[in-house]
């Protein structure tokens, strides 16, 4: 018996499922041989001893057997890899144009996936960075504001919702002692922060808790890249002291590398030591420009979060109704933050190359389908020699998998360079500190599609060689009249599929050219031209008094206005576009008092004479500031156009007054006079509406940060160095920075829709392409195949003319059905893009008319070309090549 098992497992074990029927027998055979054992009056544990010594060597057997079937599945798998590569190298166009195909595919896919993955997906360097939130308050006519100080304090001591809590504020220094001095951010912390992120400091301490209190020792922590650019990565620079604003702080510790936060961060100190300079951050009503992050308790989710905050909110609106009333809380999770403003246009990204990989792969399925009817005569000679289906199948995507190797190994490297070319083409800010790189999640990314796309193209066309019904086909294309007619419905799918694929991409492209070319025509309320803009910020010791101030501006102005091709110099704390603007209440004189978070909050800017002049601004009444409005004259400012017409309708503005803040009634307000009207100015952005504005005399309200505005006759930029000296012959410790022209600065309002079109036009002139060399393959072929029938036509007196309209009727149906199947998707799925349109409805029918007029003369151009060269054949030719 037992050697009868042993034959039947050593010739039976290829079978298919053999195991399964082994694993059977033997079962039956042990149980067999057990109640034998029973029945001759053995006892149970002896009958089971004397089974497990009689099939113990059987089990190996079929261990044996399976690892055997193991290494013939592999040499299998080996000899048709080698196969494919034989058959593919004796057809190098087939395979350059497929590789090349998907390289494109799989290269665009790993760049934007490895940008999605950078900026969405790859987790935060902080511990369980799911239950990080950022909080700030929120006011009926502002929106999103920042926390006060105290109201933090409250919010720490009363939540239990969150098990930690800390306020980051963004401050900025002038390093100095330095051969060039510079002007460095960071971000004033509680002590407690990096511990709530789960951080730990690579050199040195963390902060104490006793340096969150006004008074603390100066005292700061390095970023890893400040400690490698400035101290040679020394870690003895651990116990230094670092000259910031004229001031020595000792470095108590360095950051790691990995250290990420929403903005550049040079430097950290703790918020006790930044309040030493800054006493009104301790004011209930003062909100500067900060944050609060805390960690979500075990067990507490964000709606419960939000409920108990709000209710916090609402005592201290009553225990404090003059800076709290109407005051409420959001709050947001911290990858929310970090990424809201990138995600939708990475998003759209993503499903642009996602629609290119897509067609890439019909357009590969179509190049194996019509090389699979070449080979129809070869599949059939296999099935008749007794080759299954299965095996075949196996060859031909061992065909598929050969090629998509090839295409993704030149797809990896074409994302190599595509990552590198983003890295300086996509503005450092919009990335929010995130690293776009080709790490091991990209790369298994990478393989994964790869796979799919093997699948993709070669499981449809590998079925289609094996049909049973082989005497059929080969009868079909017989006479290279056609490659069949299932092949032929098979292709024509495909390229239909790739038109409304294509379409979907350039009118993604359209409305976003469109919109971005009107976005570009929205008057920013300013000259852009020639215009150069650079900050300045005085921070020691020498410039705490206003009348150093205002004389180092005062030098400055008088020193570059000398210089040669300078139309005009002003200083102001701000400029249009960039968004960093200080905000304030106003009360206007005779106005009804309204509810704390109700009073006209304004954008308040502290400007030089000249400033409207050297940005361009319309003054549309009344006058700008002038050198007679000195700190000993009456206070005067002026008001944009939004605010007068907000405020005063159809009155005249011009000598009305207003004051700062909310007024008491048992004190005199210093009451300012408007004597100007300037239009309105883009401070946000292009795409953002205008804000009440008012600008105040720097004399009157000094500043110890401004803007250098420099209106040139000649290349803005080549001023540069010359304003550079001039700054340097005043005070050679004085950084500037942030320098930029006016024009550059429209540039980077609009980048992030500016950077979406770029690559989606990129991808979609890929998408045009691709669809175009599809239908030209299709129809080439199909001419082709047809030659006979075209012969015959002509031969019985048919015009070429009437032949051509017969080639470009097939061709317009498979065009028309792409396009209508393209458009009805395209009115859908723009929808999802249309937060990245300005201007311009998603549905907007000049561009789908325009988008699908282009596609549709492409797709019959490439249709034109191979019939039209077809009827250049002589028809005798052709019939007796037949």
């Amino acid at each position: 018996m037992l050697h009868d098992l042993l034959f039947r497992i050593r010739t039976l074990f290829r079978r298919p499922g053999i195991e399964v029927e082994l694993e059977d027998e033997l079962r039956f055979h042990r149980q067999q041989q057990l109640e034998k054992y029973l029945s001759a009056g053995l006892n149970p544990a002896e009958a089971h001893r004397r089974v497990r010594l009689e099939f113990g060597g059987l089990d190996q057997i079929k261990e044996e057997c399976r690892d055997a079937r193991g290494v013939q599945l592999l040499d299998t798998l080996a000899r048709d890899l080698r196969y494919a590569l034989r058959v593919l190298r004796k057809s190098p166009g087939f395979t350059i144009v497929a590789t090349v195909t998907l390289a494109l595919g799989i290269g665009a896919n790993t760049a934007i996936f490895s940008l999605l993955y950078g900026v969405l997906l790859r987790p935060l360097p902080y511990h369980d960075p799911a239950s990080l939130i950022v909080l700030h308050e929120t006011t009926p006519m502002v929106g999103v504001v920042s926390p006060s100080y105290p109201n933090y304090l409250d919010w720490r001591a009363q939540t239990r919702a969150f098990s930690n809590m800390a306020v980051i504020n963004s401050v900025a220094f002038n390093l100095s002692g330095i051969e060039r001095p510079e002007n460095i951010t960071g971000i004033a912390v509680s002590p407690n922060f990096l511990s709530l992120l789960g951080i730990h400091p690579l050199l040195g301490r963390d902060f104490d808790p006793s340096e969150e209190k006004a008074g603390a020792a100066p005292v700061v922590m390095l970023s890893h890249t400040l400690w490698q650019t400035h101290f040679g990565a020394d870690r003895k620079a651990i116990g230094q002291t670092i000259a910031l604003d004229g001031r020595s702080f000792v470095i108590i510790g360095v950051l790691p590398p990995q250290f990420r936060w929403l903005e550049t961060v040079d430097v950290v100190e703790p918020v006790g030591v930044w309040m030493n300079g800054n006493t009104s951050y301790r004011e209930r009503g003062e909100r500067g420009d900060s944050a609060v992050i805390a960690r979500l308790a075990s067990g507490v989710g964000l709606r419960q979060a939000q409920t108990e905050l709000e209710g916090i909110a609402a005592r201290l609106a009553q225990a404090y109704p003059g800076t709290n009333d109407q005051f409420g809380v959001t709050l947001r999770p911290i990858r929310d933050v970090f990424v809201s403003e990138i995600r939708p246009a990475v998003m759209v990204l993503f499903a642009a190359v996602t629609f290119v990989l897509l067609i890439a792969c019909a357009n590969v399925a179509s190049l194996f389908l019509m090389r699979g009817i070449a080979r129809t005569r070869e599949m059939s000679l296999r099935i008749a020699v007794g080759a299954t289906r299965g095996r075949i199948v196996a060859h031909l995507l061992a065909e598929s998998f050969v090629l998509t190797f090839l295409g993704g190994f030149a797809g990896l490297a074409l994302a190599v360079v595509a990552i590198r070319a983003a890295a300086g083409f996509i503005p450092e800010g919009l990335l929010a500190g995130a690293n776009i790189d080709l790490n091991p999640t990209v790369l298994l990314f990478t393989a994964g599609i790869a796979t799919a796309a093997a699948f993709a193209f070669g499981l449809g066309p590998a079925l289609h060689s094996t049909k049973a019904d082989v005497q059929s086909e080969l009868k079909e294309g017989g006479r290279g009249t056609t490659s069949g007619a299932a092949a032929s419905r098979w292709r024509s799918i495909l390229v239909v599929a790739e038109i409304s694929l294509a379409l979907i991409l350039l009118v993604g492209a359209g409305l976003l050219m469109k919109s971005l070319s009107r976005l570009l025509s929205v008057d920013a309320g300013v000259r852009t031209e020639r215009v150069l803009t650079m900050q300045m910020s005085l921070r020691t010791a020498q410039y705490r008094k206003n009348p150093a101030i205002l004389n180092f501006w005062d030098r400055v102005l008088a020193g570059v206005r000398a210089l040669p091709g300078v139309q005009a110099a002003a200083l102001g704390t701000g400029v249009p576009l960039t968004g960093d603007h200080s905000r304030t209440d106003i009360t206007i004189e005779g106005m009804t008092p309204p509810k704390p978070g109700n009073y006209p909050h304004p954008d308040v800017h502290i400007v030089t004479p000249d400033y409207v002049t050297a940005l361009g601004v319309r003054l549309l009444r009344g006058r700008e500031v002038t050198v007679m409005d000195t700190e000993d004259s009456p206070r005067v400012a002026i008001i944009n156009e939004r605010l007068a017409q907000q405020f005063f309708g159809r009155a005249d503005p011009i000598g009305k007054r207003f004051v700062f803040s909310h007024p008491s009634a048992d004190q005199a307000p210093p009451w300012i006079t408007i004597v100007g009207v300037v239009g309105d100015t883009k401070l946000y952005g292009l795409a953002n509406p205008s804000r009440l504005e008012v600008y105040l005399p720097f004399r009157q309200v000094v500043s110890d940060s401004m803007t250098l505005i420099v209106k040139s006759a000649t290349d803005a930029p080549a001023m540069t160095s010359a304003i550079r000296s001039v700054i340097a012959s005043i005070d050679k410790d004085q950084p500037i920075f942030g320098i930029a022209t006016m024009e550059q600065l429209v540039r980077f309002s609009v980048s992030t829709r500016r950077v979406t079109f770029i690559i989606l036009g990129a991808f979609s002139t890929l998408a045009l392409v691709l669809s175009a060399i599809g239908i030209y393959g299709v129809i080439s072929y199909s001419v082709a195949q047809r030659s006979h029938e075209i012969a015959v036509r002509m031969a019985l007196g048919a015009a070429p003319g009437d032949v051509l309209r017969i080639m470009l009727g097939q061709a317009a149906r498979i065009v028309g059905a792409g396009v209508i199947t393209g458009a009805v998707a395209s009115f859908a799925l723009t929808r999802l893009m249309s937060n990245l349109l300005y201007s311009v409805s998603s549905s907007d029918p000049l561009t789908f008319a325009a988008v699908t007029g282009v596609l549709a003369l492409v797709a019959m151009l490439a249709c034109y070309i191979p019939a039209r060269r077809t009827l250049r054949v002589d028809p005798m030719t052709a019939l007796r090549s037949e």
